[in-house]
């Protein structure tokens, strides 16, 4: 993870800064994952927002590109914050699985996750995807544990299936991403730039409170 402070940095420097990052060949499409809004997106309090990202509510922990396209990195570049709130979670999920006693990890093996949800933003649908899985660069073992989203706007459902005891391993689970031995909570200021890794950190956000002004541009890097 690399965190660099008060950057003044216009989008065009952000995304000429993004594609250095990036390990492909090729022009900013073929760098930067695209939707159809294009490859920077502003991250904003909307309150007539259909999807909780959007909101003033909590995020839970879950990674990016799940229901399209899965980007190596994220950048966050963050334009206001006012005040506490909206503090940005990350938890690496490399340091959990070395972490956890080894009956846990042959459970974990054996575990398929079912994520749905309604495309009411830029994503939505169906997913499977195994619980434990390799970076697709160190070849380290990750897990992607996106948690359930309970909220009336755009919920994200999950089904566990390998488990004799589904929702016991999740709610374990779940406890491991919030441990203060894997976990790191950012306090936003403007110009505040972070660069993580997609595939070993999930991230997720604390809801925003007073902390209405808080906004960020992302770009996913392929």
């Amino acid at each position: 993870m690399l965190i660099l402070k008060s950057q003044k940095l216009n989008d065009k420097e952000l995304l000429e800064y993004a594609q250095s990052l990036s390990l492909v060949e090729g022009d900013i499409k073929d760098k930067l994952l695209h939707w159809d809004f294009g490859p920077l997106m502003e991250m904003k309090y909307d309150p007539k927002a259909q999807n909780y990202l959007f909101s003033k509510e909590k995020v839970p922990f879950h990674w990016d590109g799940a229901f399209f396209r899965e980007p190596l990195k994220l950048l966050f570049y963050c334009t206001e914050s006012s005040t506490s709130g909206g503090e940005t979670l990350f938890t690496n999920t490399e340091k959990i699985w070395e972490s956890l006693p080894q009956e846990i990890r042959e459970e974990c093996l054996k575990v398929t996750l079912s994520y749905r949800t309604e495309k009411k933003a830029h994503y939505g649908g169906v997913i499977h995807v195994p619980l434990v899985q390799k970076h697709p660069s160190s070849g380290k073992m990750i897990l992607r544990l996106a948690e359930r989203v309970h909220t009336q706007m755009n919920p994200v459902e999950l089904e566990i299936s390998g488990s004799k005891r589904p929702e016991e391993l999740y709610q374990y689970l779940k406890n491991m991403l919030y441990h203060p031995d894997f976990v790191y909570e950012h306090k936003w200021e403007e110009g505040d730039l972070i660069v993580v890794d997609n595939f070993t950190y999930l991230h997720g956000r604390k809801a925003l409170g007073a902390n209405e002004k808080r906004s960020f541009k992302r770009i996913q890097i392929l």
